[in-house]
């Protein structure tokens, strides 16, 4: 008989979905099946402190409710309070602990009449119900904990997906701008041409067509950073290009920035090859302004293209100070920069970047006083003849 109590009690036990429900269920088991008059099941608030949670039985609810629970956190506190309301209405008590894993989740009070005392074996399944009941709340209480914790996995893994988001936007927003400011930087020299050439109508023409050139390259590069918020599949957009004609363009928009500089040109006969034109141009915009950068007004910077062994290459070298071997590794690196506060770090991860993308290659030759070359390569557009 008690075994098969036992049996029902956990099944019912386990298809309780609130806590609530298991205390109501130990209290009306206790009552219907082993003999007392009233149970009365206490959970524990966030003070500690007893709470009446669920009350079954003869006893009048008012008498129950007389029960003074403040401040009353131990079992011999509960037993007093319980005693001062039942001592003197002809009832007696056992209150039980519901303990599992050393936690205490609350108690177990059962009143019975003086007269009518509970058989031991009565009491033996009140225990086994107190245990069973405690064991499912620890149960339910470490899933609570684990469903907690897995949610504020969670939130921390939306928080760190939104931050690295909003970082590589940051990132490619220094990117953009650092290159429009490569490439429109020129239309400010364009304006002062304009004005001294207002009367030259075949200069003023050649002049446009410049800046056409550049705001072209801008759009495009501002295009760039609309394919990457709509998260375009199409991350190149290659077409045959003409690797001379991108180094004329690029050393066009950079001549704003060659003052003093000699500026070398040349040009091979590579083969045409599968990239994005605008890229290209944005890459060595940024090779020849480093270049610029690191001669200070004096020197030479040569510019040439050419192909060998199946690669159609373009290359922008200078006679600078060279790069130091321990920083040589690391030019590539988004935000390295030994420019200080006038560089991004952005121009040299650019140029990689593209070369990346396009299954190119990019070559690195330079030394302490003898300047540095950086040549990009790319497979050739069909077969060489």
């Amino acid at each position: 008989m008690e075994f098969s109590i036992i049996v029902q009690f956990s099944k019912l036990v386990s298809d309780s979905p609130t806590s609530e429900g298991v205390f109501s269920l130990l209290a009306q088991t206790v009552v219907d099946k082993c003999g007392a008059t009233h149970a009365l099941v206490f959970g524990t608030n966030d003070r500690g402190d007893f709470a009446l949670l669920s009350s079954y039985g003869a006893c009048n609810e008012e008498d129950v409710r007389e029960t003074t629970l403040e401040g009353v956190g131990s079992i011999g506190e509960l037993r007093a309070a319980i005693s001062a309301v039942c001592g003197h209405r002809g009832y007696d008590f056992r209150a039980l602990p519901l303990i599992s894993e050393a936690a205490l989740f609350g108690a177990l009070v059962v009143l019975f009449s003086e007269n009518v005392a509970i058989a031991r074996r009565q009491w033996s399944l009140i225990e086994g119900l107190t245990e069973l009941t405690a064991i499912s709340l620890n149960k339910a209480y470490q899933h609570q904990r684990l469903q907690k914790a897995f949610d504020d996995l969670r939130a921390s893994q939306d928080v760190l997906v939104r931050t690295e988001k909003f970082r590589a936007l940051g990132q490619m927003s220094a990117g953009i701008a650092h290159d429009l400011k490569n490439i429109l930087n020129p239309l400010l020299l364009y304006t002062d041409l304009i004005r001294d050439a207002s009367g030259n109508q075949e200069e003023l023409s050649d002049i446009a067509a410049r800046m056409d050139r550049i705001l072209t390259r801008g759009l495009e590069t501002v295009e760039r950073l609309r394919d990457f918020s709509r998260q375009s599949s199409e991350e190149t957009q290659a077409a045959p290009t003409d690797l001379n004609a991108m180094v004329l363009e690029a050393v066009d928009i950079s001549n704003p920035r060659l003052t003093g500089l000699e500026l070398v040109l040349q040009l091979g006969t590579p083969p045409p090859v599968s990239i994005r034109p605008a890229d290209c141009v944005t890459s060595l915009v940024n090779l020849i302004v480093n270049a610029a950068d690191a001669l200070q007004g004096h020197g030479k910077i040569t510019s040439g293209t050419g192909w060998a062994d199946g690669w159609a290459w373009v290359e922008v070298r200078d006679n600078g100070p060279g790069i130091a071997p321990e920083i040589k590794n690391r030019i590539v690196e988004p935000f390295f920069t030994t420019k200080g506060d006038s560089g991004t770090g952005l121009g040299m991860a650019i140029v990689y970047a593209f070369v990346q993308s396009h299954g190119g290659r990019l070559d690195i030759d330079s030394a302490p006083g003898h300047g540095a070359r950086f040549r990009m390569s790319f497979r050739p557009v069909g077969p060489l003849l």
